[in-house]
């Protein structure tokens, strides 16, 4: 069993299963008390499942880009399990999640042609494009911030379009050992997750040492 974590979006979620069988996305209610209720909501979906935590042979999460607060809850609580209970870490695009979720939706017959957006504020959107197929994924183009107006020009008739209501632990789960899924990290504790660009605090420190501006 591999726990999965999706913390990057407002739509967090947590999953538990096998690549073959993922099972279905337990919904967080709210991303702003993550903080207080990721271990209890884990916790209980391990207990609903019967499962104890000391079975669990892998931990997912997703790497961003996203909300910084959250990433960094997700992934100290996924590096903390890991470091425990002495299993791999896995990470993926938590675009990819939305992608893969996309694609099992929409009915139509894989592959397609995915582009994942979620709003990253500032006039601007993190973006990245993925062709889903039943064996595993394809990076079309990586993750990266984008203006918020940029469409899907260059990408096929058949594009699909996924944003951060699509985000999902279980889609990435299910990708775990298929060409383009999530990959084993070598060394969990000194992984870092893509936050895609700096805090707000922390640019407002580079914006004053831009302008030579102490404070």
């Amino acid at each position: 069993m591999i726990l999965a974590l999706e913390t990057a979006t407002d739509f967090p979620s947590l999953a538990l299963g096998t690549p073959d069988d993922p099972g279905e996305d337990t919904r967080l209610a709210d991303r702003r008390a993550l903080s207080r209720d990721i271990e209890r909501l884990a916790a209980g979906l391990l207990a609903s499942r019967g499962i104890e935590v000391r079975a669990l042979r892998g931990v997912l999460v997703a790497d961003g880009p996203g909300s910084f607060t959250g990433l960094r809850i997700g992934a100290a609580f996924a590096k903390g399990l890991c470091r425990v209970l002495g299993v791999p870490l896995f990470t993926a695009p938590s675009l990819l999640g939305a992608a893969a979720r996309a694609v099992a939706a929409a009915g139509c017959a894989p592959p397609l042609e995915v582009v994942a957006r979620y709003d990253a504020l500032r006039g601007e959107c993190y973006r990245a494009v993925y062709r889903i197929g039943t064996g595993g994924a394809e990076v079309l183009a990586a993750p990266a911030l984008v203006p918020a107006g940029s469409g899907t020009e260059g990408f096929g008739a058949r594009t699909l379009a996924a944003t951060e209501h699509h985000a999902s632990a279980a889609a990435l789960l299910g990708l775990v050992g298929r060409p383009g899924g999530p990959v084993a990290i070598a060394d969990p504790l000194a992984w870092q997750p893509a936050y895609g660009r700096p805090a707000e605090a922390e640019a407002r420190r580079l914006a004053r040492e831009r302008d030579g501006t102490a404070c």
